[in-house]
């Protein structure tokens, strides 16, 4: 029976799977990875840590008894908003620049304060540091010697694309935070910021195949010499496919190391803070990433329970229905829907009666009434209210997470039971797609309900939620100034 290798590269793991063509995973893997930090803006990797853990993957799948003279195509996702640069070798010129990383805001300061053209402020103005090209600008500016390099600029699952094939290029959903700089009307973007438009890469569809697996590879992937690698896209795409979202009318939630949450619609809609990207023919997406998840409840138990495992901690936490501490997640400033580094976390209304399991229950609230914002946002844009939520990545395997997200968004929230909806995406690019129109794929999933009795509690505590992350922005931009004495 003929195989897929499929791949989702995300931040804190590598994970690889063989999957048949009937869709099971016959084989699966994952390596460890993580992202280094310096302070709490600079974030960055060597890509050639990807590749090596590919490596190793595939030995490993191969060392468990997997052939891989079965495997007819490669297929796989990655995580985005992130920068790779190559040069004229295909050789990264430095670690690549994470999705956390907001370095590019001092530059950002400087060109908006500075005697610059005023063509240059008006094409900066809609940028937060998290944009790509914002990114461009600080390495432009900072490191010239770099910059002066430059060949190609690709995304993590990109590299490893080139590595198996010796091609360097993208997808049209990852590049859409560089390409839409193109289509201005009457700014010609990357002319008025001094960028070459030729270091971005060739752009293609998804399903579409990008080449053949190159000859010379060590065991054993020289065994797919000849096979070909799809281009895929990134994780959210790939999970959102995998989770049976990736059609109108439904949303989304993937909750990992970042949380990304969005509703899928027919045709394009704007909404303040949220981006809309096209994500097939007639199939727009409308949300974003946002900062926290499992960072967030892991920041929470390091403090409220350390040593405890999470599991029944958080279950047990969750099981009460007593009013928690109100959380604000905005522990490391926000991208989706504020795009603001400088907002900062709080609890409200704490007082002596609540115990760590109070607060560990606002963090999980708090979490889910962010997701609740971007809903709200994507569908007054729309005019349509969603029909259900799939939801997917590593805190969708705990029941109690489900259902407070069901009570949260007041939506029925299907959980596919194969948790590797990322790899489960990418198998489909190569076995069950046709051009690039994906269609209504069924999931076997387990449904949350929304409790009746919860909504009204919900509902007060969202719009109050709503209230302290407009009242606490002016507040977290005094704080994360130097302090003076």
């Amino acid at each position: 029976m003929p195989h897929t290798l499929a791949f989702d590269l995300g931040g804190s793991s590598l994970r690889l799977a063989i999957v048949s063509a009937d869709g099971v995973f016959r084989g699966f893997v994952r390596k460890p990875l993580q992202i280094g930090g310096e302070g709490s803006s600079r974030f960055e990797v060597d890509p050639i840590i990807w590749w090596n853990a590919f490596l190793s993957g595939c030995a490993e799948l191969s060392s468990l008894g997997h052939d891989f003279a079965d495997i007819q195509a490669v297929a796989g996702c990655g995580f985005t908003r992130t920068q790779v640069f190559l040069d004229q070798a295909g050789k990264p010129l430095r670690p690549a620049i994470t999705f956390q990383d907001s370095r590019a805001a001092e530059v950002l300061e400087d060109i908006r304060a500075g005697a610059v053209a005023a063509a240059v402020k008006n094409a900066t103005a809609p940028l937060s540091p998290y944009d790509p090209l914002a990114r461009l600008l600080w390495l432009k500016s900072r490191e010239p010697g770099s910059w002066a390099r430059i060949r190609t600029i690709i995304e993590p699952k990109d590299f490893l694309n080139m590595m198996l094939t010796g091609i360097a290029a993208s997808d049209r959903i990852s590049q859409a935070p560089m390409t839409r700089s193109l289509q201005a009307p009457s700014d010609h973007v990357l002319d008025v910021l001094g960028i070459d438009p030729a270091i971005l890469p060739d752009c293609h569809s998804p399903f579409a195949e990008l080449g053949p697996v190159r000859q010379g590879l060590p065991d054993p992937l020289s065994a797919l010499a000849g096979v070909p690698v799809h281009c895929g896209s990134i994780d959210t795409w790939s999970c959102v496919l995998g989770s049976g979202a990736l059609v109108p009318g439904v949303a989304y939630g993937i909750s990992g190391t970042s949380d990304v949450f969005g509703v899928m619609a027919d045709a394009p809609h704007a909404a303040d803070g949220l981006l809309s990207v096209e994500w097939g023919p007639s199939l727009w997406q409308l949300g974003g990433p946002s900062q926290g998840a499992a960072t967030r409840l892991e920041w929470a138990m390091d403090r409220f329970f350390p040593g405890a495992e999470l599991e029944p901690t958080l279950d047990e936490a969750l099981a009460s229905d007593q009013p928690a501490p109100l959380f604000l997640p905005y522990l490391d400033g926000e991208r989706t829907p504020w795009w603001d580094p400088d907002l900062r976390g709080a609890f409200l209304g704490l007082s002596a009666a609540h115990g760590s399991a109070d607060l560990v229950r606002g963090v999980a609230e708090g979490m889910n009434y962010l997701s609740r914002e971007i809903l709200s946002r994507a569908e007054q844009a729309i005019g349509t209210r969603v029909s259900h939520v799939c939801f997917s990545g590593g805190l969708a395997g705990n029941a109690s997470l489900c259902q407070l997200k069901a009570d949260v968004l007041d939506r029925p929230v299907l959980v596919p039971r194969n948790r590797e909806t990322g790899l489960m995406g990418a198998a489909m690019i190569a076995r069950r797609m046709q051009g690039d129109t994906p269609k209504a794929v069924l999931v076997d999933s387990d449904v949350y309900q929304p409790k009746p009795g919860r909504r009204s509690y919900h509902d007060n505590r969202f719009s109050l939620f709503q209230t302290a992350s407009a009242a606490i922005k002016p507040i977290s931009h005094q704080l994360s100034r130097p302090a003076t004495i």
